[in-house]
Order: C-alpha cells, then structure tokens, then sequence
C-alpha cells in the first residue's frame, strides 16, 4: 500500500503508524473487515494483498466461498503456491431453506461443499484450520491467511443475531492459532449491519474506487487510529 501522491509528512506519519498497528496484529492475529459496494476489483485486490506473499514465508491459505461465481485464482499472487497449502470451502446459505435444493456447479477436486446451517459451517473451517495445524506442526503467527468471500449472502438470509454469534466464534478461532482473517462485505461504510459486526473485528477497511484509482482507508479499533485514503 502507498499514500497518496504530494502526501504530507504528516500523512507519512500515519502511514508509519498504520504500519506498526499491522506487525502487531500479525504476531496476536487478527481478523479485518473489508467493505465496499459494487467494487469485485478493489475487494479482490485488497484480497491479494491481505493473503499476503509467500517466498519468505509459509503461508496456509484457507478460502470461504458463499459465491458460487467466486474465484479463487483471481485473489491470488502469480507466486502463490501450489493446492498443497490451499483449502477451499464453498457453502451456500440460500440451499439451507429451499424445498429442492437447486443444481449447483461443479467444483474442483480441492474444494469442498458445506450444507447445513452455520453451525456446521463454523465446524468445517475449523477443522480446515485444524489440518494446517496437523500438516505445518503448529502454524506461526500470521501463517494462516483466511478470505470470507463474502459475508453479504449470510446477511441477506439469517437474523443479526446467529451471524453475530457465528462470526463471534470465527474469529476467536483464527486468534487462537494467531491467524489473519478478512471478511468481505459488499455494503458502504455507514450501513447498518457493518455498525452491528464491528465491534467483533480488529480493523475496518472501507474501500474506495476514484477514477482508476482503488483506494483505502482503515478504522483500527483498539488505538483508534483511522487513516486517510491510502493508495491500494
């Protein structure tokens, strides 16, 4: 990420602020909040950066899919390794209520399926978490990077209550192996539902399109700090 152009130094003041806040969240882990509306470019930007690289360091990729139409290629750096360190998981919270659950595409043979509620979507991420565990002997801090692509179907088809309750459990999950999560959820900042789940989260990270130009600019919750727009 970059500053604007002609930032002043108290923009560079910020930035370096912004930049300490996030090596300490990467040694106690952290789980962020990324909104927007109506931007696919920008979230899967800011996606790839959130991932992180991985040519000096071991990262398990762990990717929540509620888009049928998400792609996981398109949220990853050209170095990012192999299926090996890659999990997949698509669930679907419309098929929960339907009489006949409608055809659903195919998926690759490294993806899985969840169905059923919540519940059970919140066991298959921790067990997906739990196997890098078994396979890395214990993940380091900031080994584990999670994408919840995206929060917004979960949203739209249950109550505020067993979201929040969900995302409550999720993200202690990814704290307890000082992992680093981020949510997307395709809303503008002021809307309702992101004041409701913000408290569960580290940091939120309103995303911006000016021109051709993605933007950014992040709430940090424990120090308060929020930026300016910050170039992505």
């Amino acid at each position: 990420m970059s500053p604007e152009h002609g930032s002043s130094g108290s923009e560079y003041e910020e930035m370096t602020a912004l930049v300490q806040e996030l090596d300490a969240l990467k040694q106690r882990g952290s789980n962020l909040l990324v909104v927007g509306s109506r931007m696919p470019a920008a979230h899967e930007a800011a996606c790839r950066q959130f991932l992180g690289e991985s040519t000096t360091q071991a990262r398990r990729r762990l990717f929540v899919l509620t888009d049928p139409c998400a792609s996981v290629s398109k949220r990853l750096s050209a170095e990012a390794p192999g299926s090996d360190r890659r999990s997949v998981l698509r669930y679907d919270a419309a098929s929960r209520s339907a009489a006949v659950a409608p055809s659903q595409p195919s998926i690759s043979a490294s993806e899985r399926r969840v169905k059923g509620d919540l519940g059970s979507l919140g066991v298959a991420i921790s067990e997906a978490i739990a196997e890098f565990e078994a396979t890395s002997s214990g993940l380091s801090p900031a080994e584990l990077r999670l994408c919840f692509d995206s929060l917004t179907p979960l949203v739209s088809e249950y109550d505020s209550e067993p979201v929040f309750r969900f995302l409550h459990l999720l993200t202690h999950r990814v704290r307890s192996v000082d992992g680093m999560a981020h949510y997307h959820l395709t809303t503008e900042r002021s809307n309702r539902t992101v004041g409701l789940l913000e408290p569960l989260f580290d940091a939120v990270i309103e995303l911006c399109l000016r021109g051709d130009t993605l933007y950014q600019r992040w709430y940090l919750r424990d120090s308060g700090l929020t930026t300016g727009w910050l170039q992505l």
